[in-house]
């Protein structure tokens, strides 16, 4: 097979590397954020941009992953001109003709959201930003099918820079507040999007085919219910809780949103290396692919459990750097949803045989009936236990949906999973994410060393319950020799 792991794993370095460099800038901003507004502005805050993504989200009628289907059937640079041009036309016609009607709803939607429009002008200008984000995201997609990792990354680098940089301007040096926050995101898409537009300039011809439209919308619109329905799962929690519960509670449930997103930008580091590979494998040999993906699929939950069972062990002192007390209850909420982002990765692997069998017309029933368990427990719960409820309900629902998917697609397409491998590594590391917080505290540098053995305990015991084993030592050794090379003549 001419895709490797070797290339796959330097695609993902790659992409890593920029998200990492990313969400190092975003963090910044958190204690910037934490320390200017209050809990019950930070909820407002993240209330105007959960509905305005729902916005978004429709706006782009599946076309990211209708492009990067029919970008690989495309054999010739002219046939991807044809199918590029089509859709991104399209798609930058229709959503600031959309946007356009839902600018003067602004009002309504404020009124809607907090019973008041003062926050209407928040509104207009978050939507305002949404088809140029939109825009900037099908040019990143355009990167991505081309293998441009580097590119890629360097674009996404420059936008954080931007963003992060006029916002925190709007915040601190003009006293905007929030319109100043989302007045700082609007201006670094704008001045992202052509320098986009021109990385990917030769996919660009005049051109408009109706038919090649018809064939995207068709792939691409069965998947708009599945992204309305990842909305409820990313966001309608938020408007839950501040419907049954308080403003404050939002906040602090968007700060430990914030806290787990680091896991959030490794998966998508992982998907942006990762679907252009796996759609180049199933097209070049089906066997081989099959066991790849499997074996893709051990190594994705074992760093997500890494990952999770660290995150929530250190999440109280994290927060004590990251915010100010106010915001330390958050912690609570960050295991839940730890969790949750590692059934939400693994769903790359378990929905990739519908996917590659254009089957999408599977994804919306699943999806709703995941997102309508998601409202449903949090209308049960979270009028008694807040944020905590709505944290448990989303790994709830993210555990159904990656679960549902993989039955649909071992029919469609089977996967050569290593179960005897991923069990351990789920019972483990739900087992360590549940019982961090119940650690006792003996003061913050015996709590540092207790913690750090717990969490070399859990992968200690990955290895002893054979979830990872030589292969995987062998490459750490590996990886470890290249980085400090022994010199000739070291060994006696």
């Amino acid at each position: 097979m001419s895709v490797s792991m070797k290339v796959l794993f330097k695609d993902m370095a790659i992409y890593g590397l920029g998200d990492l460099i990313a969400k190092a800038a975003a963090f910044i901003t958190i204690p910037v954020y934490t320390r200017t507004f209050s809990a019950d502005e930070y909820g407002t805050w993240s209330i105007v941009n959960t509905v305005v993504a729902l916005l978004g989200s429709v706006l782009i009628l599946g076309g990211d992953s209708a492009y990067a289907r029919y970008y690989f059937e495309a054999k010739t640079l002219k046939d991807r001109q044809r199918v590029t041009s089509t859709l991104f036309f399209f798609l930058a016609i229709w959503s600031s003709l959309v946007v356009l009607g839902f600018f003067f709803c602004s009002d309504l939607a404020s009124i809607w959201t907090f019973g008041t429009n003062k926050h209407a002008l928040l509104y207009r200008v978050s939507i305002l930003a949404t088809p140029v984000v939109l825009i900037n995201t099908m040019c990143s997609q355009a990167l991505r099918n081309q293998f441009k990792a580097r590119l890629f990354t360097a674009l996404n680098i420059l936008s954080t820079a931007l963003t992060v940089g006029l916002s925190l301007a709007g915040i601190l040096v003009f006293n905007l507040g929030l319109l100043g926050l989302m007045g700082g995101t609007l201006l670094a898409a704008l001045l992202m999007l052509p320098i986009r537009i021109f990385a990917v300039r030769e996919l660009f011809q005049w051109t408009f085919c109706r038919q090649t439209l018809f064939e995207l919308l068709s792939y691409g619109i069965p998947l708009l219910p599945v992204s309305l329905a990842h909305w409820v799962f990313a966001g309608s929690d938020r408007l839950i809780i501040g419907k049954l519960s308080t403003l404050e509670q939002v906040g602090l449930y968007s700060v430990a949103a914030s806290a787990t997103s680091l896991l959030g930008f490794i998966n998508s580091a992982i998907g942006q290396a990762w679907s252009p590979h796996a759609i180049r494998m199933y097209e070049e040999d089906e066997t081989s692919a099959a066991k790849m993906i499997g074996t893709m699929m051990t190594y994705l939950l074992a760093v997500f459990g890494i990952l999770c069972v660290i995150g929530t062990t250190f999440s109280h002192e994290g927060l004590m750097l990251l915010s100010s007390p106010e915001y330390y209850p958050a912690a609570l909420a960050v295991g839940p949803l730890a969790l949750g982002y590692m059934a939400y990765a693994s769903i790359q692997i378990t929905a990739m045989g519908i996917s590659l069998k254009k089957r999408t017309s599977f994804f919306a029933p699943l999806a709703w009936l995941s997102g309508f368990i998601n409202i449903g427990l949090n209308l049960l719960l979270v009028p008694h236990w807040g944020m905590v409820a709505s944290s448990w309900a989303t790994a709830c629902s993210y555990l159904f949906l990656t679960l549902a998917y993989m039955l649909v697609s071992q029919k469609l397409w089977p996967i050569v999973y290593e179960k005897n491998r991923i069990a351990p590594i789920l019972f483990l590391t739900f087992g360590f994410t549940v019982f961090a917080p119940a650690m006792p505290s003996f003061g913050l540098l015996f709590d540092i060393i207790l913690k750090a053995a717990y969490c070399c305990a859990y992968i200690v015991l990955l290895f002893v319950f054979r979830g990872l084993d030589e292969r995987e030592l062998n490459g750490v050794r590996v990886v470890l020799q290249k980085l400090w090379p022994r010199k000739t003549g070291d060994a006696v």
